[in-house]
């Protein structure tokens, strides 16, 4: 007992199991969404910095849809709307129809979709900070518009927003909280398992709180000693 708490369930190995399963599941929820985040984010940028036509009015309005509305809100309609468009395969088993995306795929989509929307804005800023005379030095040398943007901008862009990013990284943590609400057995759904069997709400939700706080804490560390690594000296700001 702690101050009138109770965290003797820790030491069920039914109930840390439960945990060790669930945080397996964040953080694979976590690395995936992260990774297709930034891929959504390089390509969407690209299309906006070149103006591809079609594409980058696509994109405005793509990045103005996801990044305003809640990302429950766009979880539970990919979640129901891919079923209900017969997005469905035939389970081999029962005969009946089970959904062709997954509830882990639909929260991958979600939070790809959110933060990527966002990771489109935070490296056009990036983008835009670039030096125009280091721009306008690549150009004189001969290097191409493709290169530009490939060799100078966009490396240049990648560092400076690493704040930025990070906070987006961060946020998609958090916001894969919500995968509970599809049955997947992340952290959340799993601790609260724990706390319908053993009713110690607050013992469960402290534990929870620091399962996300240490994430999130190691995640600014580790985007911290990225920064420094790759600083360059006279651009952006030393962290």
């Amino acid at each position: 007992m702690l101050l009138g708490l109770d965290f003797s369930w820790l030491a069920d190995p039914v109930y840390l199991r439960w945990f060790a399963t669930g945080l397996g599941t964040t953080l694979a929820l976590s690395l995936i969404g992260t990774l297709c985040m930034f891929i959504v984010g390089i390509v969407g940028v690209a299309t906006m910095h070149f103006k591809v036509p079609v594409l980058a009015q696509l994109t405005v309005i793509l990045v103005d849809l996801f990044r305003n509305t809640p990302p429950l809100v766009q979880l539970f309609f990919l979640y129901f709307m891919l079923s209900d468009l017969g997005a469905t395969v035939t389970d081999p088993l029962s005969g009946g129809s089970i959904p062709l995306f997954s509830g882990f795929t639909c929260v991958v989509m979600s939070l790809v979709l959110f933060n990527g929307a966002i990771a489109i804005e935070v490296l056009r800023s990036g983008i835009g900070a670039v030096p125009v005379q280091t721009v306008e030095g690549a150009r004189s040398l001969g290097y191409t518009r493709l290169q530009i943007f490939r060799l100078i901008e966009l490396p240049l862009a990648l560092r400076l927003t690493i704040p930025g990013m990070t906070n987006n990284i961060v946020s998609l943590i958090k916001t894969s909280a919500q995968a509970s609400l599809v049955a997947v057995a992340d952290v959340m759904y799993y601790a609260t398992q724990v706390m319908l069997e053993t009713f110690l709400n607050i013992e469960v939700m402290i534990v929870l709180w620091v399962v996300y706080l240490s994430i999130a804490t190691l995640v600014a560390l580790a985007a911290r000693m990225i920064a420094r690594s790759v600083m360059i000296p006279g651009v952006g700001v030393q962290p």
